[in-house]
C-alpha cells in the first residue's frame, strides 16, 4: 500500500513539472512572437537547425538549462524577468498539439 501512496506522489510531482515546462515553452513562444521573430531566424541565431528549434519549442526535445539560456539571450530576455511570474502565468491550449 505505501509503494502505491509513494507512487501518486512521484507522478503528481512530474505532472507539476511537466506544466511549469509546458508554461516555459508557451512563454517563449509568446515572448518570440510579440518581438516579430520566427522560428527560423531565432533558430539561425542558436546556430540551430529549424527542425531542431522546432522540437524544442514543441516540447519534443527537452529544454535544458544552457538552451534555454541561449534563447532567452537572443530575444534579450533576463532569466530572471522571464521566470518571476511564471506560477501566475496561464497559458492557453489550442487545438493544435504541437503547440500545447
Amino acid at each position: 500500500m505505501r509503494e502505491k501512496e509513494r507512487e501518486k506522489e512521484r507522478e503528481k510531482e512530474r505532472e507539476k513539472f511537466e506544466e511549469k515546462s509546458k508554461k516555459i515553452l508557451a512563454k517563449i513562444v509568446k515572448e518570440r512572437k510579440q518581438q516579430n521573430i520566427t522560428q527560423a531566424d531565432l533558430a539561425f541565431k542558436l546556430n540551430m537547425t529549424f527542425s531542431g528549434y522546432f522540437k524544442v519549442e514543441t516540447g519534443k526535445t527537452k529544454l535544458d538549462s544552457i538552451r534555454l539560456l541561449k534563447i532567452l539571450d537572443a530575444l534579450k530576455t533576463s532569466p530572471e524577468d522571464f521566470l518571476k511570474d511564471l506560477n501566475n502565468y496561464k497559458f492557453q491550449k489550442t487545438n493544435n498539439p504541437k503547440l500545447n
